[in-house]
């Protein structure tokens, strides 16, 4: 008998959420794909849905379990903002921001500010984060708004822009300078409640108009010698860059969630097209070329699931890691989901480019939508500069540690890469600034295929898989050799100039391809055993190291046709199924549900 698909019990609200909102693909739905479309065509606000699933209690998910709230699993937080963006991105955006504008509280916030914020969220209202401005977007140390300290008050003053849900928050946590000199401690961070302020030093900006995500409350908020209390710094004085940076180790990896949310919905309406249109006496589907996009789509798709899992499953397991993974995954999911999106037009043809016709044309909202998750907490070469920033002391941690049988990796890759183990509680204070080296998962590659040498193949495995996988698993180990021996090399021609060097991009990018390769592997191995039958036959593991590599190697022989034949097969039924399509297959809504009226927050 063949194993159905299974999950772990950090899906199982997902699977709530996902049936109390229902079919999106029903008009009637409140929170359906038509709907969507036109708010976001009047530029008007979904309040409607975000009303539903504060019903259901989502935001109780933005406050840990230890101050009143609902957040206690990374890998559970990640699925529910996944099942809220394949419907509606501005409704995922417009909702999470909050999380975002919190996290600096959880991170580093006293224990009356924990209490306040966590009363705040549960009563339903918004929290914004206060971080850019308009004449220095990323460049955090160019802050200009100023809290300068006075004998009872800081007096804030300065200009943010682009914040989402500055006009909607009740409370805004705000980046600001607090040493004229700035430097890296000239910066402060500062938990503001609007109602506690004086009206006439504080003003709205106006709604700012965007490609996409239309409809959320994208402005900006200005202050003039606003009074705020002592109370309301966030840790000590001068440490707002250290907090902010931290948090985002945070929101960066549950960005991933946005993205594949967007990507669920991009790929099922472009299938369901491929499936229904017929051109030169078949199917769009059953043209070879329409039908190698969709599977390559699929695997692109399983890569990014197995990334993003794996970075939300390590904020638990291995927290300290997270300056440089969270940064990975940051920069390799929303750039890689673009890619599939753009990829997925091509089948579409015309039809990807109009406001109305297939699904409402959904896809199109997701290709401008999704194209915002690049930018947020970070853009793309912010995060690759903070994986090269810290390239070096990964390579030479390497060169120090080759051996294979080492317990203490063993144990925190079964941490990481288990999904039926259960996570251990996440700890704040185990954050860091840097990773010292640590690099459990690229480490682990050699363990790996030392594992692969010894397994028996058997008739789960599909054909020669296995022998593929540990070729492939090969390849990965000698491209992580080779990054090592180009840094050592440029190293040796730039010094300490090392991170200033352009070509050092080009190696935070493959370094980004490497840790994704190695998360696909490593999240096989430690779950072939228990998973269904799909992903213990390694088809799709073979085809997505195989195309993460080629982004490597040029000149990589074909695959055989019966390996995207299984993948190809699997596609059709995870959609025929209503299943995610994910390595963590869970239900969807059946078709043709409406959301389930009434509170679900209890």
């Amino acid at each position: 008998m063949s194993r159905q698909p299974s999950y772990s019990g950090h899906y199982h609200k997902a699977e709530e959420l996902e049936k109390y909102l229902g079919d999106p693909w029903t008009s009637g739905n409140a929170f359906s794909y038509q709907n969507s479309l036109e708010l976001d065509e009047r530029n008007e606000y979904p309040g409607n849905a975000c009303e539903l699933v504060e019903q259901w209690g989502l935001h109780l998910y933005y406050v840990p379990v230890a101050d009143g709230g609902k957040l206690e699993s990374f890998e559970e937080f990640l699925s529910l903002i996944r099942i809220v963006a394949r419907r509606d991105f501005t409704v995922a955006v417009a909702h999470f921001k909050t999380y975002l504008g919190a996290a600096a509280v959880w991170v580093a916030g006293s224990d009356q500010q924990r209490a306040r914020l966590a009363q705040i969220i549960k009563n339903g209202e918004q929290v914004a984060l206060g971080l850019t401005e308009k004449d220095h977007g990323s460049d955090l140390l160019a802050t200009e708004t100023r809290a300068i300290k006075g004998l009872d008050s800081y007096l804030l003053s300065g200009e943010k822009w682009l914040i989402n849900n500055a006009t909607r928050s009740t409370a805004l946590t705000i980046f600001a300078r607090t040493d004229m000199n700035g430097g890296p401690r000239g910066f402060s961070l500062f938990l503001v409640e609007k109602k506690a302020l004086q009206e006439s030093s504080y003003a709205h900006l106006p709604k700012i108009m965007t490609h996409g995500i239309r409809g959320a409350d994208i402005s900006g908020i200005r202050f003039d010698d606003c009074p705020i209390p002592p109370g309301a710094l966030i840790g000590p004085s001068g440490s707002g860059l250290e907090i902010t940076l931290k948090s985002f180790q945070l929101t960066r990896t549950m960005v991933a969630g946005l993205s594949l949310g967007a990507a669920d919905t991009a790929l099922r309406s472009t299938l369901r097209f491929a499936q229904a249109r017929r051109l030169y006496g078949e199917t769009v589907f059953a043209i070879p070329h329409a039908r190698r996009i969709l599977v390559n789509a699929f695997l692109d798709v399983l890569v990014c699931d197995c990334v993003a899992i794996t970075a939300a499953r390590s904020l638990h397991a291995a927290t300290a890691r997270m300056s440089v993974w969270s940064a990975a995954v940051k920069y390799f999911v929303p750039t890689q989901i673009e890619n599939v999106i753009a990829n997925l037009s091509t089948v579409l043809g015309a039809r990807y480019y109009l406001r109305e016709g297939h699904d409402w044309n959904i896809f199109q909202k997701m290709l401008r939508d999704n194209a915002i998750a690049s930018l947020f907490d970070g853009s793309t070469v912010v995060n690759l500069n903070m994986i090269a920033q810290q390239l070096r002391s990964l390579v030479h941690h390497r060169a120090q540690e080759r051996q294979v049988e080492d317990e203490a990796l063993r144990q925190t890759l079964q941490s990481i890469f288990s999904l039926e183990q259960p996570l251990p509680r996440f700890e704040p204070a185990n954050l860091e600034l840097f990773n010292r080296g640590q690099d459990d998962v690229l480490m682990g590659v050699k363990m790996a295929l030392a594992s692969l040498h010894t397994a028996e193949t058997n008739s789960e495995i599909a054909g020669d898989a296995l022998e593929k996988i540990i070729v492939l698993a090969g390849e990965v180990l000698e491209e992580i050799e080779a990054l090592d021996q180009s840094l050592t090399e440029m190293e040796n021609v730039h010094g300490s100039k090392l991170s200033q060097a352009p070509a050092i991009f080009e190696l935070a990018k493959r370094y980004a391809l490497l840790f994704a390769s190695a998360t696909c592997l490593h999240l096989w191995i430690h779950n072939r055993r228990t998973a269904d039958d799909f992903l213990a036959q390694g088809a799709w593991l073979v085809l997505c190291l195989d195309r993460l590599l080629g982004n490597l190697r040029s000149g990589r022989a074909s695959l055989p046709d019966f390996y995207y034949e299984i993948v190809a097969q699997r596609l059709v039924e995870l959609d025929q199924e209503d299943r995610l399509f994910s390595i963590v297959p869970m239900p969807l809504a059946r078709t043709g549900s409406c959301a389930t009226p009434g509170p679900q927050s209890s």
